[in-house]
Order: C-alpha cells, then structure tokens, then sequence
C-alpha cells in the first residue's frame, strides 16, 4: 500500500463533501476517475528515437475527476438523493425527495427509478411495485388519497384493468 504522505501520492478514493457552482452540494464516498498513469520506465535512448520518429503522439489524457461513487447524500435547492452512487451516477438504493414532498424510495438504474421502489405523494397517495425507465410498470399496487387500493400489472405508466382491492 503506498504511503498517503508520499509525494505525488494521489488518493483513488475516499469520503468528503463537494460543492458544485449551482449551490448543490454532495457529502459522501466518491472515486477518482482518469487517475494519472505511473510514470513510464526510462528506455534507451535509441528506443525513445525511434518510438518518436516511428509512433503518433498519444491521444491526449483525460484530467482526472472526483465522482460521487458509493453511498452518499446529494442536495440541490429542496432536493434530495440519498443512496448509492456508481461513478457519479444514482444507482443501487436510494431515496429522492422533491421540493413539492413527493418521495421515490427504491431501486435506480442508471438515474432512473427501476426495479422495486414506492413513489408517495404528499396527498397520501401511493404507488408501491415495479417500475421501469421511471415509470411503474410490472406488478404493483396504487392506492388513492382516501385509502381505496387497485392491484395489478401496470405498463408504461397506467394500470388498465387494475382490480380494486376492498
């Protein structure tokens, strides 16, 4: 393991609070993507002139970056993600709170709202089951702001023929 107090010695990862130019912020794990490469071993002079002479420059390298990687808390305005992160994308569990009060608890893909996840309005309203792409669809249940539930497959979004569960 290399000595974090070395010089040049970078961190791959770690946990601390970020600050992004829009006022949001993000306290948690991140990662470093594009870590500078190791410095090249010395080669004879005679291989460094022909490799000059015979290669093209090599594209040229991408800054390293800082990414919310792991578990952590993200808030923008009166928004709010708490959950998991894989390279700077919301993925594996996690919550979202809207300015407005709604709240989608479940499982993300790829900053979207897929697999297994509960959204509930503000008004009591409710929607618990499977969803794809952000929208639910699958099995799930809905129940209104007066508490009567309907069950069944919902695609892309609606329920046709949903059963009213009394």
């Amino acid at each position: 393991m290399a000595d974090p107090a070395a010089p040049g010695h970078i961190e791959l990862e770690g946990s601390g609070k970020f600050y992004y130019p829009s006022g949001a912020t993000y306290e948690g794990q991140w990662k470093l993507l594009n870590p500078p490469p190791p410095p090249p071993a010395e080669e004879p002079k005679e291989v460094k002139k022909k490799k000059v002479k015979d290669e093209p420059p090599p594209p040229p390298v991408e800054p390293p970056k800082r990414v919310r990687h792991g578990k952590g808390v993200y808030r923008e305005g009166d928004y709010k993600y708490e959950g998991e992160f894989v390279e700077d994308v919301m993925q594996g569990q996690g919550t979202f709170t809207y300015a407005s009060g709604s709240k989608y608890v479940g499982e993300w893909k790829a900053n979207k709202y897929h697999g297994k996840g509960a959204y509930i309005w503000p008004d009591g309203r409710r929607y618990d089951g499977m969803w794809e792409e952000n929208r639910m669809h699958g099995l799930g249940v809905f129940t209104d702001a007066s508490g009567h539930r309907w069950e069944g497959q919902f695609f892309n979004g609606s329920g046709p023929g949903l059963t009213s569960l009394v």
